[in-house]
């Protein structure tokens, strides 16, 4: 059924997969329609400690200053970067994506996968109607070396200990795939992206600098000790089936005085104060079996 060498078990349902970056222009262009004021590349520089004398936080551009009662920071992976509380709970984790070709026709492949070879290693591929697949993962080739993933933000380079990961991925993996001439068209490891969104609107995390929580579950809700600060991050590599019921919970928290509760998503996804505190950081402690105690 799958058609993957070596495969010793499957699991199919039904999916659905879409280009991102389509789909939120789409949505941005019907918020502005209804009055969105929208600012890009305007990223901000430093958000203030306190509010100020009227009960609204200060957000500093390169624009310009901004000010505003309630904000919510999706700034995912770049969060830390404006408030100190966050450098350790939502980790900057670089990863790599590619594109692969064929000169031809090619085998048919009509499915989204996940190859899963380990608890916490696998693949993803999303085949286009272009006959390209995007094919993400590697991560067995580079997650020893731990600088060029944890923490990291440069999204200008690849990680080298995966830059040949991707080539023959199809004739290795594939039945059929043999004589297809696949070959690797683009490697990439991210892109710019929007730094913060003041007040209701958010924006998608359309690069791969991810932003992995430090328990690993989803940081969403009032932002502990800061009134009128909201958080939606962390969705550390699973943003796409979460952000958009997120988003809309989020709506019902600014709009409506909604209690978490009342938003119906997973109790386990609030932000708390205990959550902040917890010391435990669940992304190293996953890869432990494969990475030198020594440089933990």
């Amino acid at each position: 059924m799958s058609g993957v060498k070596g495969a010793k078990g499957c699991f199919t349902y039904t999916a659905g997969h879409l280009w991102p970056y389509k789909l939120i222009h789409h949505m941005f262009s019907e918020a502005i329609r209804q009055g969105i004021n929208l600012q890009t590349n305007t990223p901000v520089t430093s958000v203030s400690e306190t509010q100020d004398a009227t009960g609204q936080w200060i957000l500093n551009t390169n624009r310009g200053e901004v000010r505003a009662r309630k904000v919510v920071f999706a700034t995912n992976a770049y969060t830390g970067s404006l408030l100190p509380e966050y450098k350790s709970k939502i980790i900057p984790y670089r990863a790599v994506c590619s594109r692969i070709k064929t000169p031809g026709p090619h085998p048919l492949l009509n499915n989204t996968y996940a190859l899963r070879f380990s608890d916490w290693n696998f693949d993803y591929l999303i085949p286009r109607l272009d006959g390209s697949i995007i094919v993400g993962g590697a991560r067995d080739a580079y997650i020893r070396s731990i600088d060029s993933w944890y923490g990291n933000i440069d999204d200008t380079q690849v990680i080298n200990e995966a830059r040949s990961y991707f080539d023959g991925y199809m004739q290795r993996h594939f039945h059929g795939w043999e004589d297809s001439g696949a070959y690797v068209d683009d490697t990439w490891t991210g892109s710019k992206s929007y730094n913060l969104v003041v007040l209701m609107l958010t924006a998608a995390d359309i690069k791969l600098v991810m932003g992995y929580s430090s328990d690993r579950l989803p940081r969403v809700g009032p932002i502990p000790g800061r009134p009128g600060m909201f958080i939606m991050g962390g969705f550390t590599g699973h943003g796409m089936p979460q952000i958009y019921l997120c988003g809309q919970a989020m709506a019902k928290v600014l709009l409506k005085d909604a209690s978490f509760k009342q938003t119906s998503l997973p109790r386990l996804f609030e932000e708390t104060q205990a959550r902040l505190e917890d010391p435990r950081d669940r992304v190293l402690e996953l890869y432990a079996s494969v990475l030198n105690p020594s440089k933990l």
